[in-house]
């Protein structure tokens, strides 16, 4: 453990050793035990988001669409502490899946809020050309954020946990 005031450890789509390390509670594949705020059970000092956090014991499935939600819902959680406020819980919901297999083909397959599938999905090209845009509204979020804080806006109301 080093000290410091701040640690931010990035990682991608994998769960790092790290926490397990710690000796910090985890799931079996060793995501972050976390409330919904994305603040571990073990220790208020420590966030974790994305593929690193199992929120309520019930983590999110890996994917781009909810990176940028639960990196967002860390940074207030991390403020409202500094602030000495109470932090948001988390409010996400997944709508479906994009898959890119390649510059030609890909998926879209729709979803509700609470990631079940529609029955309604476009393949081959323009399934690529709906990949390809995501990637790019994904960078173009991540630099608008980056030159306004708080501006990124995610689907809301997915279904969650009731805290006991």
């Amino acid at each position: 453990m080093r000290p410091s005031a701040l640690t931010i450890w990035a990682t991608g789509f994998g769960t790092p050793e790290l926490a397990a390390a710690s000796g910090l509670r985890t799931d079996e594949l060793g995501r972050l035990l976390t409330d919904e705020t994305l603040t571990s059970v073990d220790d208020d000092r420590i966030v974790a988001a994305g593929d690193a956090a199992a929120p309520s014991g019930l983590p999110l499935r890996m994917c781009g669409q909810i990176a940028a939600p639960l990196a967002a819902q860390a940074v207030d959680t991390v403020l409202s502490r500094i602030a000495g406020t109470e932090p948001p819980v988390l409010d996400v919901a997944l709508v479906g899946s994009c898959v890119s297999l390649g510059r030609r083909a890909g998926l879209r397959q729709f979803a509700r809020k609470d990631d079940s599938a529609l029955n309604f999905c476009f393949g081959g090209r323009l399934g690529a050309a709906y990949k390809e845009l995501t990637c790019k509204l994904g960078v173009a979020k991540i630099r608008r954020e980056a030159r306004k804080p708080g501006s990124l806006l995610w689907a809301k109301g997915g279904p969650r946990p009731v805290s006991a």
